[in-house]
């Protein structure tokens, strides 16, 4: 089985996928690099295989476009990983203060915002923090940096100027392992949870009429955002994650009490 990840060896969802990898005893030679999200959606669709998305991260917010894909492809999520993110400023200078720019991909430089700030640095965006570490080596130009992990450093043979640069203490990245809905996976979470999207009902007091059917049935929600449909101009969908139970029938009953009030309801699998 192949399993796949979005860009260079070292970035940060490799990083996951290593661990991954290790739990489903896949040997490293089928981690397969691809170049976007949408590459990786459109592979394992038609291959049989697993990858990682990052989600969401606890200070720069959600990775709108992976719930997008997750809603328009026919996939199931089979586990959620947590990684707690140590950014590294890398470059092939040995003095931060030659440092006029920092490339890397726009969630770490937003999640090292005010870093960059304080020592006037310019971010520059780059599709991926590993790339942009690969991208310094390669320029040798001392005036410019990476932001990147410390595994990065080591194998692209570059300086780490300092770490923990991000900007929240315990910055993490929320991934979820995602395979076909057909592909019987065994699932490591420690706590079992259920994601779902749905569109509400054209009525007034909607949103609370939907999230009230979860509150009577003692549901506790984990998270709630909601994402534009492109269908309609200002229209948007709601994603809800909530904590599994033991008693399956009040889980029946509050999906059952949604369907009054919302409509396109989809679960994207109990994880």
């Amino acid at each position: 089985m192949e399993i796949y990840y979005q860009w260079y060896k070292w970035a940060y969802s490799h990083q996951v996928w290593l661990k991954v990898a290790k739990k489903y005893n896949i040997n490293e030679e089928n981690i397969i690099w691809l170049f976007s999200f949408k590459d990786m959606f459109d592979k394992v669709v038609k291959n049989n295989g697993i990858w990682i998305v990052p989600i969401e991260n606890s200070y720069a917010g959600s990775v709108y476009e992976n719930f997008k894909n997750l809603v328009n492809y026919n996939v199931k999520i089979i586990w959620e990983y947590y990684l707690e993110i140590s950014h590294c400023l890398l470059s092939t200078s040995k003095d931060k203060k030659t440092i006029k720019k920092a490339y890397s991909h726009y969630q770490a430089l937003m999640q090292c915002e005010k870093y960059l700030k304080k020592n006037n640095i310019e971010g520059i965006a780059f599709w991926d923090t590993a790339g942009s570490a690969k991208y310094v080596k390669e320029q040798n130009n001392n005036e410019i940096a990476s932001i990147s992990s410390e595994l990065a450093a080591k194998i692209y043979w570059l300086n780490i100027l300092e770490k923990w640069i991000n900007d929240q203490k315990n910055n993490t990245t929320r991934f979820f392992i995602i395979s076909r809905k057909d592909n019987n996976i065994e699932n490591f979470s420690k706590d079992k949870k259920y994601s779902i999207v749905f569109k509400t009902k054209d009525i007034p007091a909607v949103l609370y009429k939907c999230l009230w059917a979860f509150a009577t049935n003692n549901i506790n929600l984990t998270k709630i955002e909601s994402i534009p449909t492109k269908e309609k101009q200002f229209e948007y969908m709601f994603w809800l994650d909530f904590e599994d139970i033991k008693d399956k029938n009040k889980i029946d009953n509050a999906l059952n009490e949604l369907w009054f009030f919302a409509k396109d309801i989809k679960i994207l699998w109990n994880y």
